[in-house]
């Protein structure tokens, strides 16, 4: 049934044989990447906007990468990248896949996403084990600490982004972006709804990503309280991993909130 599936798309969509140069986001949830991904997907150059939650091994990974897209999105003539994200540690990435394309690394500090983690579930998956800070935590300290070793050892350059400069220096964020994907049409801060623009499973469910625009102001989680010691090691584990991924070699830009930049 999938492959006939498969087939049904190819014949649906001819420019699935164009040849598109990949774009993927190493990040975690809660980093704003719905968000990115939603502004990368109303360009006219991208194709993609939410997480496919699948793995990356081969070159036919980058096929069904397409066959899934396309399955449920038409497709764009000037479109030359496709994009995707990698929020998990269940979903292997083989960077060497994107040596012709761009490879981005975004983190975003414990005191703002762990909070988010434990809400978002609350809200969708109230049974889920995220409703609870201690393994939302160890979701995310795992995760980053994942991400830095990803980095240290790719094959290929990629970008580092703080992921809260979308939101507070919008402008020269988007204007970096645009450089180092080598855009022809600049990104710009209003975004198209999309058709699964806050569906679950699909990226954030929240009404603030149905708004078309980049929101400057972010949720107050007052009523989720994360002991000291679990967010102090979390806090620990994102510096680490930060000043690690913007060591190594193959990071050969950065856009932050801080003068490193």
């Amino acid at each position: 049934m999938q492959a006939l599936n498969h087939l049904r798309t190819l014949l649906r969509h001819p420019m699935l044989f164009r040849r598109y140069k990949p774009i993927i986001l190493m990040s975690h949830m809660r980093a704003n990447t719905s968000l990115l991904g939603h502004l990368l997907g109303s360009n006219a150059e991208i194709e993609g906007y939410y997480e496919l939650h699948i793995g990356y091994y081969s070159w036919r990974s980058l096929i069904r990468q397409k066959l899934l897209h396309f399955a449920r999105h038409p497709s764009k003539r000037a479109a030359r990248f496709i994009f995707d994200k990698v929020l998990h540690d269940d979903h292997y990435v083989d960077l060497n896949l994107f040596k012709q394309g761009k490879v981005m690394f975004a983190l975003r500090p414990p005191e703002k996403t762990i909070p988010s983690i434990v809400s978002l579930y609350r809200s969708v998956e109230p049974d889920h084990p995220y409703t609870d800070t201690g393994n939302a935590a160890r979701y995310y300290t795992e995760r980053v600490q994942s991400l830095a070793r990803i980095a240290q050892s790719s094959p290929v350059d990629f970008l580092y982004l703080d992921a809260d400069t979308l939101r507070e220096d919008t402008s020269p964020t988007l204007t970096a972006l645009s450089q180092f994907l080598g855009l022809k049409q600049p990104l710009h801060e209003h975004y198209e709804q999309q058709p699964l623009t806050g569906a679950e499973k699909a990226g954030d469910s929240s009404e603030s990503i149905g708004s078309g625009k980049v929101e400057r102001v972010t949720r107050n989680y007052a009523d989720i309280q994360v002991s000291k010691e679990v967010m102090a090691q979390a806090r620990e584990r994102f510096e680490e991993a930060r000043s690690q991924i913007i060591r190594s070699p193959r990071c050969i830009r950065t856009v932050t909130l801080h003068a490193d930049s």
